[in-house]
């Protein structure tokens, strides 16, 4: 049988993200379609190898000391395709680097790239220059890989830009799926008339929840909720939200914790998803709701436009036109559902995973 040594940051249940979520799941498909699979992780004592490597800091101080160290569990596991979870987590690039001087095949699973400026704030350009420094070294990592997995085949959003790279390389590209850890649930009949609008993901900047605020005030009159249902968080973008609603006096907005409550629940008692996202890619929380037959309403980021059960929009007055106007309107609501429903079936699910997954089979 062959082997795959799988790499990632991120790994579910010690860090439940999207990513955390992917690759655990990953790492069982691999696993049902007969491959023997070797996990490694950035820190997390619960996988095959916890690599130890803190963060971005680590490597610098000793980068000789991890080169190696990637070097030694290569050899030792002796796989035939090595596979990494993402760009831009320093373990990705360091197996990618060692692994190519070891001329082993190499594939990965693009989470897509998060290098240019999200808007035309200045802290989003002092951030692009100091990701400038990256791109000779993403464009290296990516000539020398053999098979790249990507969410989006067409886009030319930027962050796409390791797709838009790699299929200048003429190799084997291959698209792929974000999934729902609920497909197989029960759809729950709520019968309520307040409406329930869920956010779900980190609490921080880039998520844009300040724009939910603005969202909840101009739909006040109706009889809706918006629910923040968050894990993770950026402890003074959290604290300024709950200033800003105490100061605004907003009655129909909450802010949850993730362990207070059930998202499975909460996204089949809502009405609707929203997304204030300033960037994405393709978010696991939105395809989740699909999977439920819940219908989304979002900014236009990432490969969103791709989604049938949603609507996109320009601005946050959009989403308020949009928000009212569906409101009443259980046709529109109801036929919307069943297109997110189906549209989940037929491209985001486990299977459709499977099937792209078990393209590699003869290529390695």
């Amino acid at each position: 049988m062959k082997k795959i040594l799988l790499i990632s940051k991120e790994w579910n249940p010690k860090r439940a993200t999207g990513l955390g979520f992917a690759s655990s799941t990953h790492e069982i498909i691999f696993k049902e379609l007969g491959f023997v699979v070797t996990t490694v992780s950035s820190d997390d004592s619960s996988k095959d190898i916890n690599f130890e490597l803190k963060n971005l800091l680590s490597f610098i101080l000793n980068p000789f000391y991890f080169l190696r160290k990637a070097e030694f569990i290569i050899k030792e596991s002796k796989p035939d395709l090595i596979i990494v979870e993402s760009f831009q987590t320093v373990i990705s690039e360091i197996f990618l680097y060692v692994s190519k001087n070891n001329f082993i095949k190499t594939a990965v699973i693009s989470h897509g790239v998060s290098i240019f400026p999200y808007n035309k704030k200045i802290k989003y350009y002092f951030r692009f220059f100091l990701w400038l420094i990256y791109l000779p070294i993403l464009s290296y990592l990516i000539k020398k890989c053999e098979i790249f997995f990507s969410l989006d085949l067409t886009s030319k959003n930027h962050r796409h830009l390791d797709t838009l790279l790699f299929k200048r390389e003429n190799k084997t590209l291959i698209k792929y799926n974000n999934f729902s850890r609920f497909e197989n649930y029960k759809k729950i009949i709520i019968e309520s008339k307040k409406k329930k609008v869920l956010c779900l993901g980190y609490i921080n900047h880039i998520k844009n929840q300040f724009d939910l605020i603005e969202i909840a005030k101009k739909t006040s009159d109706l009889d809706i909720e918006i629910r923040i249902v968050f894990k993770d968080y950026n402890t003074n973008y959290l604290n300024t939200l709950r200033q800003k609603i105490d100061i605004v006096g907003v009655k129909n907005i909450s802010i949850i914790n993730e362990s207070e409550t059930n998202i499975y629940r909460e996204i089949s008692e809502s009405w609707l998803l929203i997304n204030t996202s300033i960037t994405e890619v393709s978010p696991l929380s939105l395809i989740e709701g699909n999977s439920l037959s819940k219908m989304f309403l979002s900014y236009d980021v990432g490969s969103l436009d791709k989604f049938k059960g949603s609507i996109i929009n320009k601005n946050k007055n959009q989403i308020i036109f949009n928000m009212r106007s569906l409101y009443n309107n259980s046709f529109f609501i109801n036929k919307f559902e069943s297109i997110a429903l189906e549209d989940y079936k037929t491209n985001y699910s486990i299977d459709a995973l499977k099937k792209s997954f078990n393209k590699i089979r003869y290529l390695f």
